[in-house]
């Protein structure tokens, strides 16, 4: 034993040998050879996981589904191997198919390089790493920018495109597909319109979602009066329990036929991936409510998508002296006619939590809305109060509330900023019209995706267990100081009930606008707040 003075590397699937049992049964020259040829399996592994990386069991079942059916919904819990096995099927369809045609979508530009594109250059074979640029060839990729104009082609002439659904929906309308990847938050409208790219070809759909968004309208066209073929045990949960119908006691959902008839569901579960630690998940998810137990571990989204914000309470709101002085800022506008525009600023903390800190209109304006008999109130106020300010007039009340504030980012209704605006030089759109003039301040149009499917984001931040003290297990992710008076008080009486005329909605609309695109602390950027225009 001492001969060999060796430590074998930690392996999922190459479990660790018992080397006193080896050196009995083999001797120490034979059990050296063995223990070399596993280092370098886990080396070929990490070299070139197109090749030699080891499948969980259920990507292969996967594959099966999508090989019986045009399109696959894979709805998985944290870590559980969604994205990893979905773009290695992308580089395989790309490698083993002349002249291939593959689009990959994600919510944004900067998710779809920190988040899609950095998986499918992970499994590239190693020697289309370094080609040079060719006739047909062309493969250009870094960490921080992601795939050299959104797309690459391989020598066999097969080529991969990224886009994001906060690019305008025309991008997708023309191109025939063997394979469509859509990862996480995808509007329903966007699916439809991505079906007719395949028809020529026969190519597949698949999408990827781990459900913090709750039951969206992609998830219910898939789910709902779907035929289970297979369950499986839900090792976190109580094994004496029902936890959706149609599945035995303690079990949960593994795969589905559609009604649809085209169409299959899997979900991955979290302790189905060995190189997920799931004992950390199960750690972290201990003491949490069973909605957040069964998307986290188990992709399963249950429908309650009218509730609004149930969660919202007290614990998320707090006074302006506990915002960080380190963070992000964002900024969020919803453009209206002849009543204001809402606005909110937000902060990105170190540790992943989300402030609001501040609104426009604020309460010195009046209240936004007022409790009415219809069901999201009537008219405040501040909806009328100031009103009638041009575009420079917007410009100057923003500036003026940021004063020496830095924003990372602003975003706009995507409608809403694309609506033609009369300017001094003739028309042009809103987001033109305040990106022009001496002080331009440009707006990046949020990502379009449903309503509910924003709603469920927000639910998902404000989430924690009520019964339980609060700790950094236990804590929710989205906060509101309390100088946002008309935020807080939409936030506890929208129902979405009255649709686009809800006196409540707008304030709503400007926090999903900024949760959908998944405002991130950039290191290193310490922002301090302007402390004059502070309440």
């Amino acid at each position: 034993m001492d001969e060999l003075n060796f430590t074998p590397s930690p392996h999922p699937f190459l479990k660790m040998p018992d080397i006193k049992m080896l050196v009995e049964r083999l001797g120490i020259e034979k059990t050296a050879e063995v223990l070399e040829l596993r280092e370098d399996k886990i080396l070929a592994e990490q070299l070139d996981p197109f090749r030699h990386g080891f499948e969980p069991e259920h990507w292969h079942e996967a594959d099966r589904l999508i090989k019986e059916k045009q399109e696959l919904l894979v709805l998985g819990g944290n870590r559980a191997g969604k994205t990893e096995w979905m773009a290695k099927r992308v580089v395989q369809t790309l490698v083993g198919k002349k002249n291939a045609m593959v689009w990959c979508l994600h919510t944004t530009q900067k998710s779809s390089i920190q988040m899609q594109q950095n998986v499918v250059w992970k499994y590239m074979p190693p020697e289309l790493k370094n080609l040079k640029k060719g006739k047909v060839t062309n493969i250009a990729y870094s960490q921080k920018n992601g795939f050299s104009e959104e797309s690459f082609i391989l020598p066999n002439g097969s080529q991969c495109v990224f886009m994001n659904y906060a690019q305008k929906r025309d991008v997708i309308e023309g191109g025939e597909c063997d394979l469509i990847w859509c990862d996480e938050l995808v509007p329903m409208d966007w699916v439809e319109t991505l079906r007719y790219r395949l028809v020529t070809r026969r190519g597949k759909l698949a999408i990827t979602f781990t459900p913090i968004a709750g039951y969206s309208q992609v998830v219910k066209e898939f789910v709902s009066g779907c035929n289970f073929i297979k369950t499986l045990p839900a090792t976190i949960l109580d094994q004496n329990n029902v936890y959706v119908g149609g599945c035995p006691k303690g079990h949960m959902p593994f795969t589905a036929h559609s009604y649809r008839g085209n169409a299959s569901v899997i979900w991955f579960h979290s302790q189905l991936n060995p190189y997920n630690p799931f004992d950390e998940l199960v750690k972290t998810l201990t003491g949490k409510n069973l909605y957040e137990q069964k998307i986290r571990a188990y992709g399963w989204a249950d429908n309650t998508v009218g509730n609004q914000f149930p969660r919202f309470g007290d614990k998320n709101i707090v006074p302006l002296k506990a915002l960080p002085e380190e963070g992000t800022n964002y900024m969020v506008v919803d453009p209206a006619g002849a009543r204001n525009w809402f606005m909110i600023w937000a902060r990105k903390a170190p540790d992943g939590n989300l402030f609001i800190y501040r609104e426009f209109p604020d309460i010195s304006y009046g209240e936004w809305a007022l409790p009415s008999e219809k069901a999201d109130g009537k008219e405040g106020m501040a909806q009328r109060n100031g009103a009638g300010m041009g575009i420079d007039d917007y410009k100057v009340t923003i500036k003026t509330l940021e004063g020496n504030e830095e924003i990372l980012e602003r975003y706009i209704d995507p409608r809403a900023g694309a609506t033609q605006a009369i300017g001094r030089d003739g028309g042009t759109s809103v987001i033109e019209l305040l990106d022009g003039g001496d002080k331009p301040m440009y707006f990046a149009p949020s990502a379009g995706v449903a309503i509910e499917q924003g709603v469920a984001m927000i639910n998902d931040l404000l989430a924690f267990d009520i019964n339980e003290p609060l700790s950094p297990l236990n804590q929710p992710k989205l906060y509101i100081t309390e100088n946002c008076k008309n935020l807080i008080y939409c936030l506890r009486e929208w129902t979405g009930h009255d649709g686009d005329k809800g006196a409540t909605k707008d304030p709503i609309d400007c926090l999903r606008y900024l949760v959908v695109m998944q405002p991130e602390h950039i290191d290193d950027k310490s922002i301090p707040i302007n402390v004059p225009f502070s309440y």
